[in-house]
Order: C-alpha cells, then sequence, then structure tokens
C-alpha cells in the first residue's frame, strides 16, 4: 500500500532519474546582443582581463604575484590538484599546501587553485565545469578561488562561450567574487561562494 510520503518521493526520483536523450542545443545568433566594448578591444586577453577586474576579479600572469597576493592575505592552506606538480612544488616552498581535498578538511582549506574550462571576454567571466575541476566544491567552498586559466581558453564573446561549451551535466559562470544584498542595499560578499576570486592566466 502506497503512502502519502512514498509518492511523494518517487515523483522526486523520476524527476531527478537521468535523462534518456538530452535535448538538441539550440543555436545562438551571433553579434546578436554583443556588448558596445568589444569593437574597442581587439585583444581578447586584455579585454577579458580589464572586464574580469571590473567585476573583482584578480588576474595574474605569473606565480611570484600570486604567491606574494596568498601571502598578503595570510594564507592558512592552499589546495592544489596533485597532478599540477610545478604549481605544487612552487607553493609548497612558500606556503602550506595540500594535494588532497575533502570534506574533513573544508573547514581548512582557506584557498585553492582548480582549473577552469573557459573564460569570456566580453564579460571578465570564469567557466568552470564538472569534467575540468577535479573537485567542484573545493572551486566553490574556500574563500580564495583562484581559476588556472588557459589562455587559448579564452572566448571573445558569451555567445561564443556558449556555442563551444561541453555536454556537462554542471557548468558554473563565475563573474567576480560571490556578492548578495538585502532589502537594505548592504553588499556582502563570500556568502554563496568565494569571497575572493582570482585567475592565473597561463
Amino acid at each position: 500500500m502506497n503512502t502519502s510520503r512514498e509518492t511523494i518521493f518517487k515523483s522526486i526520483r523520476d524527476a531527478l532519474s537521468p535523462i534518456k536523450e538530452r535535448a538538441a542545443r539550440p543555436s545562438v545568433p551571433r553579434g546578436v546582443a554583443d556588448a558596445k566594448c568589444l569593437p574597442d578591444e581587439a585583444d581578447s586577453i586584455a579585454l577579458f582581463k580589464k572586464q574580469a577586474t571590473a567585476s573583482g576579479t584578480l588576474c595574474f600572469t605569473d606565480l611570484e604575484s600570486l604567491a606574494k597576493w596568498l601571502e598578503s592575505e595570510k594564507t592558512r592552506l592552499l589546495f592544489i590538484p596533485s597532478e599540477f606538480k610545478p604549481l605544487v612544488d612552487f607553493f609548497s616552498s612558500r606556503m602550506n599546501v595540500t594535494t588532497e581535498y575533502t570534506r574533513a578538511k573544508v573547514d581548512e582549506i582557506d584557498a585553492c587553485i582548480t582549473p577552469a574550462a573557459a573564460g569570456i571576454a566580453e564579460s571578465g567571466t570564469i567557466v568552470i565545469t564538472d569534467e575540468s575541476t577535479p573537485d567542484r566544491l573545493a572551486a566553490l567552498a574556500p574563500w580564495y578561488h583562484i581559476a588556472l586559466l588557459d589562455r587559448a581558453d579564452i572566448h571573445r564573446t558569451i555567445g561564443d562561450a556558449i556555442a563551444s561549451m561541453p555536454e556537462d551535466p554542471n557548468i558554473v559562470w563565475v563573474t567576480g567574487p560571490s556578492k548578495t544584498a538585502d532589502v537594505e542595499g548592504i553588499l556582502i560578499q563570500g556568502v554563496h561562494g568565494p569571497g575572493a576570486q582570482a585567475c592565473l592566466i597561463v
């Protein structure tokens, strides 16, 4: 005999079951909603830095500058995925580094470096996917998040980025640090994610 509780939970499980056949991705018209700043910036890397900085993301292009910033912020424990050994070796000589991210260490790790899937010059956005990021929680829980971004993966427009997105179940677009404001208009950072967002462009 089915109870109301069982009926409700069955509906939830059915709704959350994997989609057997994904809907076709809609076509994205190009140039229809491009930002007015695009024609003025010939260099997409420079445009990304400009837009990212305007949204509150710190942009670094060398390890020394990034290390000095993390040291100035008094980073306690930095997570770097083990596959990025050169980064692990460099930062281990400057601060405490771990290559393991576990739920037990959530309160200890206050900074992390995780790979980004892409960047968007038009908006200064960093794109994170499950496929590109070893642990999505590691990119969202620590106060300081540094996205490792390959300059070859920076798309000029939002339309270009949408058209190139992988078939990934979770894609997160990050434009600056996490922010929220209540009815009084008081802006607070770090409520729903990192309070300080940075990227290392390589």
